[in-house]
């Protein structure tokens, strides 16, 4: 299932920087299932491996998600 989560998270940032909670409702509108706990596993998982790169944004205090130059 994680890696189901994975490729559905690398597929919604190819459309830009998001921030988790726009992931997550992408990927439920997309009809994928998951806990709160897989979706967030998943996501630091990618953030580990070097595939997405978070960053903040200091104005709306709120942490972004972008894929990796070299993963497109």
């Amino acid at each position: 299932m994680s890696n189901t989560i994975e490729n559905g998270i690398k597929d919604v940032l190819k459309k830009g920087p998001m921030i988790s909670e726009q992931i997550r409702d992408e990927l439920m509108n997309r009809g994928l299932t998951f806990t709160p706990l897989e979706f967030r596993e998943a996501l630091a998982d990618l953030v580990r491996k070097g595939e997405v790169d978070k960053y903040p944004s200091y104005e709306e205090r709120k942490f972004y998600f972008r894929l990796r130059s070299d993963n497109f």
